[in-house]
């Protein structure tokens, strides 16, 4: 079958789920045209209620000064429990088992304070070969539980390179589960954490997490979750799936912005545990007698018990704004027109494009959210494919051969997959 603009557009006409486009400002090519972007799994497009919904906080501190904290109509002393039921709506979570607060890296070290004590029989996490902050945020915990103990005992009672299980993907870049049954069953019964990516940054794949806390748990080891590349993505049910703590950023599908304030999740069971250890700080504190300066802590018995700072209102206004956008969306509806973007442009490459690209995200639609990563023959990593790209008005994520697109269903259409092809052919015409 040979596709078509006209195709293109019909499927846009067609498609039960309508690209929510006009809610976002799209960026623009050298020319200040729009752009081809997919690129939503580095950045997403900037809702264009932003700029109102920003300078409404800026106008409440200025007329309020430190009242706003008590006084205004959405105090800011509770501004961040506004966003949770939205946030666990995303996660598939209870709204007490969620809380936006800090960054990815900095809550997984917050998660991991929590969640890795380690003992002479269990001491080793088991990760994904995956994003490097997480790998540098893991091994730092690793060296701190050494150095603490090797300072006080005078002998480490295991090593770095002993603690940390590593999995990799295959030559093709995929992990499949009967890996995770073979390295838990090597490994497991020494094993404290296992540590994955529910979405992989890099190959585009898309785990199975409900199964792997199965298997985890089997073997005695709690279970987390990277969810930056899943959450506004796929749908997500974390309580029912077990897992035990996971975080996430929100500047990619979220489209929150920049550096946009991130969120942890604690499943209902670890809540309550008394013994469970956390980096206190007074907003974690029981909100009653909080103001009254008291020096013993009292978690309160929610995910906000990880909370150590008042909560920074300009972000927490943004990711309200995006939420309010995700809360106008059916998840399930999202995720299957994700699927059509993915398959339409799966086939347009393979057509266009035959054996000078690879896919190295899995083909089956089930293992993998809106991003499909390719690995151009003709590209080394000398190539400035990126400058290349954007020449012809396309922003995506390129990494040496490996460039990563995501058509993100809410504001790519079908056409502008067509456009993203037929401009590779148009780039790379002398190589096909």
């Amino acid at each position: 079958m040979s596709y078509t603009e006209i195709d293109a557009k019909k499927r846009d006409e067609l498609d039960p789920f309508p690209c929510r486009m006009d809610w976002f400002d799209m960026p623009v090519d050298r020319e200040g045209k729009q752009a081809i972007y997919l690129n939503g799994n580095s950045l997403g497009p900037k809702p264009k209620a932003m700029n109102e919904t920003l300078m409404k906080a800026c106008d409440a501190w200025g007329r309020m000064g430190v009242r706003g904290h008590l006084a205004s109509r959405d105090p800011w002393v509770s501004r961040h429990e506004t966003v949770a039921e939205s946030l666990a709506r995303l996660t598939g979570a209870r709204p007490d088992e969620v809380v936006a607060m800090g960054t990815l890296t900095a809550n997984i070290h917050f998660l991991f304070v929590s969640f890795y004590h380690p003992t002479p029989s269990r001491y080793k996490i088991i990760r994904l070969a995956g994003f490097p902050s997480d790998t540098y945020a893991i091994a730092s915990q690793v060296k701190q539980r050494l150095e603490t103990v090797q300072a006080l005992a005078h002998k480490a009672p295991f090593s770095l390179d002993d603690a940390i299980i590593e999995i990799k993907p295959d030559a093709s870049g995929y992990i499949d589960i009967e890996t995770f049954k073979s390295v838990l069953d090597e490994q497991g019964e020494s094993t404290a954490i296992l540590w994955i990516e529910g979405i992989h940054y890099l190959t585009g794949q898309y785990f199975n997490m409900a199964e792997i806390a199965r298997l985890a748990h089997e073997k005695g080891c709690l279970f987390g979750v990277d969810l930056a590349h899943a959450i506004g993505n796929v749908p997500l049910s974390l309580h029912d799936w077990n897992v035990d703590f996971a975080a996430w950023c929100s500047y990619k599908y979220l489209s929150v912005g920049p550096g946009g304030i991130a969120g942890l999740y604690v499943h209902e069971n670890h809540l309550n545990d008394p013994a469970r250890l956390r980096f206190a700080g007074w907003w974690g504190h029981n909100k009653k007698t909080r103001f009254q300066m008291g020096d013993v802590f009292d978690p309160i018995p929610t995910a906000e018990s990880w909370l150590v700072s008042n909560s920074p209102i300009f972000l927490l206004a943004a990711l309200r704004q995006s939420l309010d956008l995700f809360d106008q969306v059916d998840l399930q509806q999202l995720r299957e027109k994700n699927k059509r973007l993915v398959a339409y442009l799966e086939t347009l490459l393979k057509e266009a494009l035959g054996q000078a690209v690879d896919i190295i995200t899995p083909n089956n639609p089930d293992e993998r959210g809106c991003q499909l990563s390719l690995r151009f023959k003709f590209l080394h990593e000398n190539s400035d494919a990126e400058n290349l790209f954007f020449e012809q008005g396309i922003i995506c994520d390129v990494r040496k051969d490996l460039v990563r697109v995501a058509p993100m269903g809410l504001y790519t259409r079908f056409i502008d997959v067509f456009n993203f092809v037929e401009k590779l052919k148009l780039i790379f015409k002398d190589e096909i």
